[in-house]
């Protein structure tokens, strides 16, 4: 049997993977060189392919955006949804956490952040596209994680879409802050363990629900 040939282009040696590598390569791209900047090219030399095969699959750089987005918001849904499965509440929202602040804290998020914060309000459709796909369906699964612990009775009656938004914040703001320290200066010194552990110890505080007896 013969082997390929480390120079054989990828897309010739693993032919079902081509979407995907496209879809990576054009994420990278996107992160650096900006929506407005990045070329459909340029993205074809990214991932090893021609730009004729490249628009074999996707028709322009506002499809290749949308569908890189939406393949890292499935990965990463699924990980989270992984991580945190129905069962206890208390445990669940920790699972989440932690998951949720581990992909926070990747380069490959930081680098994304930036892009969305810097390119997209000149993209109005791409915004709404963002806003739906991304911050919409992530605090879709903090609602409903949420909601589950409101119905158990392990957390007291808020309304959970609102909790929601008040958590994926918090967690993305500290975020942002700790991948730019020496801006931020009133993080201090803590780890990352340590500012992960002091979220999730506010944010049960202010979720758990009275005790019998009307202690807190």
């Amino acid at each position: 049997m013969t082997c390929p040939s480390e120079n054989t282009p990828r897309w010739r040696r693993r032919p079902a993977e081509r979407p995907d590598e496209i879809l990576h390569a054009a994420l990278e791209v996107f992160a650096d060189q900006g929506l407005a900047g990045a070329r459909v090219e340029d993205i074809a030399a990214r991932a090893g392919v021609s730009k004729g095969t490249l628009y074999l699959y996707f028709h322009g750089k506002d499809e290749l955006f949308r569908e890189a987005i939406r393949a890292q918001v499935r990965r990463t849904l699924e990980g989270l949804t992984s991580a945190a499965p129905p069962g206890e509440p208390v445990e669940r929202l920790t699972r989440f956490v932690d998951a949720y602040w581990a992909h926070l804290r990747t380069k490959d998020f930081g680098k994304f952040y930036r892009l969305v914060l810097a390119e997209l309000h000149q993209f109005p459709e791409l915004s709404r596209f963002y806003a739906d796909e991304v911050s919409g369906r992530i605090t879709d699964l903090s609602t409903e994680i949420i909601a589950d612990g409101v119905a158990s009775g392990a957390f007291r009656e808020v309304d959970p879409k609102v909790a929601a938004r008040m958590m994926v914040a918090l967690l993305a703001q500290h975020a942002v802050w700790t991948s730019r320290r020496e801006l931020f200066p009133h993080l201090g010194k803590r780890s990352d363990e340590t500012l992960v552990n002091e979220i999730k110890e506010f944010l049960l505080s202010a979720l758990a629900a009275p005790r019998p007896g009307g202690g807190a």
